[in-house]
């Protein structure tokens, strides 16, 4: 794909305000978080569209680019969902771009069928003992692989083949079905701190992949941590995964860029959070 393609993000609030990753309550945070990610993304693409719920709209519907509200439901543990949702009603290539990337130079996202960032580095950690709970739920998918031997993380993920884009999007329903039918089951993982976003989004697509015999073009595509780190510094590319973007230091340092880059906008999000807050305590007092 030569051309520019759409830029889409998505947000989910309820997981956020639910204690996910045992974080508490991390909507404020996650909302100058998602502002600055989406208005570096204004910067240097055509089309950018954000995909919030009705619960985050509020807060954002005011940034410059297409804000769509979508309606989902509060299932706090199935926190990708929104991006689930958003990509399914894509017609036409797109990169969907978690609300932790930060991109600060133009990225060509030049690829022909799908792009992820990275192969990921903690298959071993976080994939392969889930593989004991999804793999007997999985027996109806066809490309599913019992022990894969690696994954791909999706801080970026995009689609130039519609129809794969569909397949996955199947894929992940029919294997969130069987995960949700199966819930209180996976109890005994999540004490243990795993969690099943990972498997039923990233795990899956790879398996997808792999049956198919497609390699997605990877935006850091080095097998090595060092020297993906060192790509993504030289092409300008920052993804604050897992809870490190909820360090105090960083959540500081993220408020503080949206407000020395981007002050007209930061002063929008502040003032929408303060007079939510404000409403809230009135209500209470009330």
């Amino acid at each position: 794909m030569k051309r520019q393609p759409k830029i889409i993000f998505s947000l989910n609030a309820a997981p956020l305000m639910n204690n996910r990753w045992k974080q508490g309550n991390r909507l404020v945070e996650t909302l100058y978080m998602t502002a600055l990610s989406v208005l570096y993304a204004h910067v240097w693409y055509k089309e950018v569209e954000l995909h919030v719920d009705r619960t985050a709209y509020p807060f954002l519907y005011m940034l410059p680019c297409r804000v769509k509200v979508m309606d989902l439901p509060e299932e706090h543990d199935l926190w990708m969902k929104a991006k689930i949702k958003a990509m399914a009603g894509q017609k036409k290539p797109f990169v969907h771009l978690d609300t932790d990337v930060f991109i600060t130079k133009p990225i060509q996202f030049d690829f022909s069928n799908c792009i992820l960032e990275r192969k990921e580095a903690s298959y071993l950690r976080h994939y392969k003992q889930q593989l004991k709970f999804f793999n007997p739920l999985a027996t109806q998918l066809e490309h599913w692989h019992d022990d894969l031997g690696y994954s791909f993380n999706c801080g970026v993920m995009g689609f130039a083949d519609m129809e794969l884009k569909s397949d996955f999007i199947d894929a992940y329903y029919q294997l969130e079905q069987a995960y949700k039918l199966n819930r209180a089951d996976f109890q005994k993982y999540r004490q243990l701190g795993y969690e099943p976003c990972i498997v039923l989004e990233q795990y899956n697509l790879a398996c997808l992949l792999n049956h198919r015999k497609i390699k997605p073009k990877l935006l850091l595509p080095s097998d090595s941590v060092k020297r993906q780190s060192a790509r993504a510094k030289e092409i300008g590319y920052n993804h604050l995964f897992g809870i490190t973007k909820y360090r105090p230091g960083i959540t500081k340092e993220i408020e503080f860029q949206l407000y020395k880059i981007f002050p007209y906008w930061y002063g929008q999000v502040k003032m929408a959070i303060e007079s939510e807050l404000k409403r809230e305590t009135v209500s209470l007092i009330a």
